[in-house]
């Protein structure tokens, strides 16, 4: 009998205004899988994420994390949405790293790193801080707790919320083109944190343009245009022998 998937997506729909956003994008990602969504601008990629963290609601179709509907609940044969406190005790599961880091600008690293454990979880603030500082030293930051965003290099930001998001325990970690806003001598520090997480089997769902960490870490690449996945499977049947007239067009301009 399979494993249930820890993410699981059928025909996910959303809308906004008179936009169809995502148009049916089915997906299934089983824990301590890596896989990386690619697509050009617009075809929908962030959008999906946002709806698995529950930051947008999903307008048709089914989405699930560990085996529950994000934002609803069942009851008899019937689904309704969750209280606002129940979508944060859900989004506490499903970590979040964005684009711009996101950071709080007014808290030093340590201090941002603890926030959702103390205040969300509950967790004694000794304990967090302990907890805080390990992360902080797992994505090569120690020595640096004190230091406040505007102190840190976007790199060593992105590391940051990267400890942030750990601090969580989540079951997923989401990543929304993480490396995008970062100087290019800075990316690699943050995709040499992100390979070694896939190495201890974290489950992440990656938006990137990195083709070289797509194909070196993930176990599928998803193709996205216009709101669905156009192909998905092993890298190097996407990348190298993609089955898609679209596929093909989009890899021969970012290649």
């Amino acid at each position: 009998m399979d494993e249930q998937p820890l993410v699981f997506a059928h025909e996910v729909r959303k809308r906004f205004g008179h936009v169809d956003v995502l148009n049916g994008v089915s997906l299934s990602v089983s824990a301590g899988e890596v896989c990386c969504l690619i697509g050009p601008s617009g075809s929908g990629k962030s959008t999906f994420l946002r709806c698995i963290n529950r930051l947008e609601a999903i307008d048709g179709g089914v989405l699930e994390v560990g085996g529950e509907f994000v934002g609803y609940r069942r009851k008899g044969d019937k689904l309704h949405q969750l209280s606002e406190r129940d979508v944060a005790s859900f989004r506490a599961r499903v970590g979040m790293v964005f684009q711009h880091f996101n950071l709080f600008p007014h808290m030093n690293a340590l201090e941002n790193v603890i926030e959702g454990p103390v205040h969300v979880l509950g967790h004694p603030k000794a304990a967090a801080a302990e907890r805080g500082r390990e992360l902080l030293a797992q994505v090569g930051l120690a020595g640096k707790e004190g230091n406040y965003p505007s102190q840190l290099s976007g790199g060593q930001q992105q590391r940051v919320a990267i400890a942030r998001a750990l601090a969580m325990d989540p079951a997923v970690l989401l990543f929304d083109e993480p490396t995008s806003a970062l100087d290019p001598e800075l990316v690699g520090d943050v995709l040499g944190v992100m390979r070694a997480l896939a190495a201890r089997d974290m489950t992440m769902i990656v938006v990137t343009h990195e083709m070289g960490f797509a194909r070196e870490v993930a176990d599928t690449v998803a193709f996205m245009d216009g709101g669905v996945i156009v192909e998905a499977g092993n890298p190097s049947d996407v990348l190298e022998n993609p089955r898609s007239d679209r596929c093909r067009s989009f890899l021969s301009k970012v290649l």
